[in-house]
């Protein structure tokens, strides 16, 4: 073979491998941005957290990830911090609360304490509830209805509250996952 074909063949061979590697690091790059649209887009969102209700679990302006996906799957448990909007229609706000009744449950609050059909509940505050309000006398929740309360009770607006009220299985938006800010 002549020396000069060798060198020809040897530097596009080099060219065609340089050319594969960039293609796939395009590819590689590409398939990753798709694949975060694709998640954020379907199986999570972000949610800033604002005010202090579900002080001390999730602070004011905490970022975190909402799974919008599980809740497809699978109903909200007890004690689940869920996202979920009002069946106002003028009220666009996004709400965190924690679930604390389910559906067909009784709900009531008394003695500064939630019972969940006649059981104390667990709680996630030292503070005891002064103001109960629609929970004051016994709830009966209906097939689609979850009782969410704040954790930080005494500066909660939550299902104890007319403008909350139950929250109806429609308007949870997910639960909440992963904080991603601030570190």
């Amino acid at each position: 073979m002549r020396k000069g074909y060798t060198v020809t063949y040897q530097m596009r061979r080099q060219q065609r491998q340089r050319r594969d590697r960039i293609l796939q690091y395009i590819l590689k790059f590409t398939v990753v941005i798709v694949a975060a649209f694709l998640i954020v887009r379907f199986l999570c969102c972000s949610y800033t957290i604002q005010g202090d209700s579900m002080s001390p679990a999730l602070k004011a302006d905490e970022k975190h990830l909402v799974n919008r996906f599980i809740y497809k799957v699978k109903k909200p448990d007890r004690y689940d911090m869920i996202v979920f909007k009002l069946d106002d229609q003028n009220n666009e706000n996004l709400y965190a609360k924690r679930v604390i009744g389910l559906p067909g449950e009784k709900i009531q609050i008394k003695n500064g304490s939630i019972y969940v059909n006649g059981k104390k509940t667990k709680s996630f505050s030292d503070q005891k509830i002064l103001s109960p309000g629609l929970a004051s006398d016994e709830l009966v929740l209906k097939s689609d209805q979850y009782f969410v309360v704040g954790d930080n009770y005494n500066n909660s607006e939550d299902s104890r509250s007319a403008s909350i009220g139950n929250v109806k299985k429609e308007n949870i938006i997910g639960k909440v996952g992963l904080k991603y800010w601030p570190w």
